[in-house]
């Protein structure tokens, strides 16, 4: 091999190689330093929407919720308030996450949507606060809100969230804690 064709083709590529174990190790380490900040954050801000959808909350205990179909998780405020569920359904442009919060009875007290996957403007109306304010009072199921126009996709994602955890309310009652 002479220089001239290690030059031309093998020092790129070895530089190459090279450019990309250090790029790859960077990442690897800005990973590492962040996810835990990531997942931290991630768990205030859920404990702080259970918070703001069941007022008069305390703390809360998880509790096993497997084979609710639809119910990704559920809690109950250890001071007596009731029980917080929440349910993700594919909206237009992802996951819309419904958190709700319930009574004792089945009532729901507060809810929140979050709908930032969805289209600005559009499929984000159905996380406002004039829509959601239509689930508040309801039990059993929430099959009389209507979706937005234009939105459908998200306010379905709303509502079949909401009747998720509406149906499963008796067995998320007496589910026991994790």
């Amino acid at each position: 091999m002479n220089k001239e064709s290690f030059n031309e083709y093998i020092k790129p590529f070895l530089v190459l190689v090279v450019i990309c174990l250090v790029v790859s190790f960077l990442l690897a380490y800005t990973n590492s330093v962040t996810e835990p900040i990531i997942t931290k954050n991630a768990i205030l801000e859920a404990e702080r929407t259970r918070q703001e959808v069941l007022p008069g909350s305390t703390t809360f205990t998880e509790l096993g919720v497997d084979g609710l179909e639809g119910v990704e998780s559920a809690y109950r405020d250890d001071g007596g308030a009731g029980y917080v569920a929440t349910a993700g359904y594919k909206g237009y442009g992802g996951i819309v996450t419904v958190t709700v919060g319930l009574d004792n009875d089945g009532k729901i007290v507060g809810i929140s949507a979050n709908v930032s996957s969805e289209t600005p403007n559009v499929g984000t109306k159905a996380g406002q606060e004039s829509y959601l304010q239509n689930y508040i009072g309801l039990s059993g199921t929430a099959a009389g809100v209507d979706t937005i126009t234009n939105a459908t996709y998200s306010s379905t994602a709303v509502r079949t969230g909401v009747t998720a955890i509406l149906e499963a309310f008796e067995s998320i009652k007496g589910a026991q804690a994790k």
